[in-house]
């Protein structure tokens, strides 16, 4: 199996190389591991010299030292190496769609990723590529094209593919839990029930919504909610500007260190709703994760979020993006819901993604490639 990162390491893409071999080898199948990350400091040499200038050319391109045709040409080095030294595997899967190996290597070939370059651009940034994309559009289009499995973790990326390229042997298989902690429903209920804790997780990436979300907690507060209280993760104090009594951040917290994995976990469990309403994405691994752990949730109706789980939601709600108003109502509204409603909120939260499971999905891939 081939990862951008060590799939030995749960921080690894947000744990999934890590769960999906362990998953595998659970099974008795045997993984070679192979990482294809990008070289640290040609990538810094990159990041200060091309980088600067194509930014100056066009701010929000993706484009960085991955996507260029020298890491290309070391990493197919990588690859072609890998496979002849395990030349006896008897399947490739590589954990992402801008590496491949050509099919004269007689093996059946899976690309596994979230979405493609081409949906990155033309869903989240809403354009048309530039000049200096192509190069790595095109040879993700050749990959596409020619794996006899393309495997996306939502079902728009699996619209969007078979739409966009001469393969029809794209799938969405559902998505899938990055945990390995064991629930205890009662217990839950328990510390969520006597809980005012708002939970929010992500990085800068998700500033904007965690900006919202501090605004909000600061007019709720204000309006005589003095129980409530919000936890951050993934975010510092530095990164908003902003400090407020009952206020809590915590960084990135790393699941492969005993204590932050304990941290995490805990801060899941009492958490009365995760929250996150950044515009077009708002953290959706850690949203269903949350919601495995019966946590209802308040974010927007982003498409893929709505693809999974439906344009209307019984285990939290949806607010309009842009409208701090409507998340502040939806804040106070749903604090002081009914104990036998927020019950029935954090069963529908893990009912939607109970079957989410890494042994499903192996399961599942198991059962399509044979």
């Amino acid at each position: 199996m081939f990862t951008i990162g060590d799939a030995k390491k749960i921080s690894t893409w947000s744990n999934v190389p890590y769960f999906f071999t362990k998953s595998l080898e659970e099974k008795n199948i045997r993984i070679h591991r192979v990482d294809i990350e990008e070289n640290a400091l040609l990538n810094v040499l990159y990041k200060y010299s091309v980088y600067i200038f194509l930014k100056l050319l066009a701010k929000n391109s993706a484009h960085t030292y991955f996507s260029s045709g020298l890491n290309y040409f070391l990493t197919n080095f990588k690859i072609r190496r890998a496979i002849k030294r395990n030349s006896r595997s008897d399947l490739l899967i590589f954990l992402t769609y801008s590496f491949s190996t050509s099919k004269r290597d007689s093996k059946k070939i899976i690309l596994f990723s979230d979405w493609s370059y081409l949906y990155k651009i033309s869903t989240f940034e809403n354009r048309e590529p530039y000049w200096f994309e192509r190069n790595a559009l095109q040879r993700e289009k050749k990959h596409i094209n020619r794996a006899d499995f393309v495997l996306s973790l939502f079902p728009g990326s699996k619209d969007f593919n078979l739409e966009k390229y001469n393969n029809p042997n794209c799938y969405y298989l559902g998505n899938v839990i990055n945990s390995e902690t064991l629930i205890h429903k009662n217990k839950l209920a328990e510390l969520k029930l006597k809980s005012k804790k708002l939970l929010f997780i992500g990085n800068k990436k998700y500033l904007r919504g965690a900006l919202d979300l501090i605004q909000s907690f600061k007019e709720i507060q204000a309006r005589g909610n003095a129980e409530a209280e919000l936890h951050i993760i993934g975010l510092n104090p530095e990164d908003t500007g902003i400090t407020l009594n009952k206020l809590f951040y915590y960084g990135y917290l790393d699941k492969g260190y005993a204590d932050e994995h304990t941290k995490y976990y805990s801060l899941i469990s009492e958490a009365r709703y995760i929250v996150n309403t950044t515009p077009g994405w708002g953290a959706f691994s850690a949203m269903t994760e949350a919601m495995y752990y019966y946590t209802p949730v308040i974010t927007t109706a982003y498409s893929e979020f709505v693809n999974t789980y439906g344009s209307e939601i019984q285990f939290g709600a949806y607010v309009a993006d842009n409208s701090p108003d409507a998340l502040i109502h939806t804040l106070e509204t749903l604090l002081d819901t009914r104990p036998d409603a927020y019950l029935a909120m954090m069963e529908q939260a893990h009912e939607k993604v109970k079957d989410f499971t890494w042994s499903n999905y192996t399961e599942k891939l198991l059962a399509l490639i044979s």
